[in-house]
């Protein structure tokens, strides 16, 4: 009974002292090396455990954590002197050589997946969370973005589709096909890409094969290659009828770009608003 009570005061002593045995919450030095999984890190909250992120990345993320290289130039030494316990990287994003090197070092690094559809973009965010140790409120976030995804697809039930054709660069000019990010964005509007038939991802077109389109609402992405801020590029070509009806929007890259749960519902939703500005 005596060295029971003995152990007990010991477990005790080492409970007030701080020394509780510690609870797995997964890895606490965090360094990010691609700009959606650094976002998807903030949606759940867990910025405090970054300590390195890339150039390319929400500005708030440069401001309060270390930047340790661009996308295709990182800085080694600088990652190593952070101490790690693990780097998530892109497909996308990422060259395969650098993660090998990451990995030659003894690092521990997790490859996401470069999403293109709603549905990849949920399930990595999931799988992001299970390897933080945040799988559960992973799941709360993606459930509650499913939710008001169905609600703003609703507001397009009934309505004949509108031709959509999406500028993504000038020079050259590059458009979206339909199994892309964008292509979904338009599917999910019910509305029709007016270059949704060609095989190629990301295919260059140009004012001729827009012209013959003929779409009744154009999106230019703003940061792509150049400033495309305003419709001006299109206002001499009064015989597209989205140029005529004044519907040629701009939208902002970093909002449609970010293969995010989160910033899918955000781009969705802006979107919603400028095809259907009378929708309840």
């Amino acid at each position: 009974m005596g060295k029971a009570i003995a152990f007990m005061g010991i477990l005790t002593v080492l409970f007030v002292s701080g020394f509780a045995p510690a609870r797995a919450e997964g890895p606490q030095r965090i360094i990010s090396l691609a700009p959606s999984l650094t976002r998807e890190i903030y949606d759940l909250k867990e910025q405090g455990r970054l300590v390195g992120v890339t150039s390319f990345c929400p500005e708030n993320a440069r401001r309060n954590h270390e930047v340790v290289g661009s996308l295709t130039l990182l800085n080694f030494e600088k990652i190593c002197a952070l101490e790690p316990d693990l780097v998530l990287a892109s497909m996308d994003s990422n060259k395969q050589a650098d993660i090998e090197k990451l990995k030659a070092l003894g690092i521990e690094v997790v490859v996401f997946k470069g999403c293109e559809s709603f549905s990849c973009m949920c399930s990595e965010f999931i799988r992001l969370g299970a390897v933080i140790g945040r799988e559960h409120e992973a799941a709360a976030i993606v459930s509650d973005i499913r939710r008001k995804v169905d609600a703003l697809r609703a507001r397009t039930a009934g309505r004949a589709p509108l031709r959509v054709f999406w500028q993504m660069g000038t020079n050259p000019m590059v458009t979206a096909g339909d199994d892309t990010y964008t292509g979904e964005l338009i599917r999910l509007a019910g509305c029709r890409n007016i270059f949704g038939q060609l095989k190629a991802k990301y295919p260059r077109v140009n004012v001729e094969n827009v012209v013959a389109g003929d779409p009744e609402v154009i999106f230019t992405v703003s940061g792509m290659d150049g400033p495309m801020d305003q419709p001006a590029p299109w206002s001499r070509f009064a015989m597209i009828s989205a140029v005529r009806n004044n519907r040629v929007y701009s939208l902002n890259a970093d909002l449609v770009c970010q293969p995010t749960p989160g910033m899918f519902l955000a781009a969705f939703e802006t979107m919603i608003g400028h095809l259907y500005p009378e929708a309840p």
